[in-house]
């Protein structure tokens, strides 16, 4: 992947994490994997990401194989960790579909 299509799909994963087709958490584990490609490793829009990612590892995502009783069990930790992503990343989001939003 060249840097330009690792900003190209920032910017087209920040569009979907405000729009809400994409959860905040799934969106930050994408970002933080394109930061390298893109060379935005220490990127202060791209940062919060990596933080996201590492306060929120430990928990499953959709496509888990996890048993479905232990996801629901887990689910209120999911749904406060992927709101307090959406305060935190909101922000970021925005400036990176400012900044890569557009790449086409």
């Amino acid at each position: 992947m060249t840097r330009y299509e690792a900003r190209r799909a920032i910017g087209a994963t920040a569009r979907a994490l405000l729009s809400g087709a994409l959860s905040y958490i799934e969106g930050a584990r994408k970002i933080a994997r394109l930061r390298f490609c893109a060379d935005l490793e220490w990127d202060p829009d791209i940062v919060p990401f990596v933080g996201i990612d590492s306060e929120t590892d430990a928990l499953p995502m959709r496509d888990s194989l996890w048993d479905p009783e232990a996801l629901k069990d887990l689910q209120p930790k999911i749904d406060r960790a992927e709101r307090w992503a959406r305060e935190f990343g909101k922000e970021h989001c925005e400036q990176l579909v400012k900044r890569f939003g557009g790449m086409s």
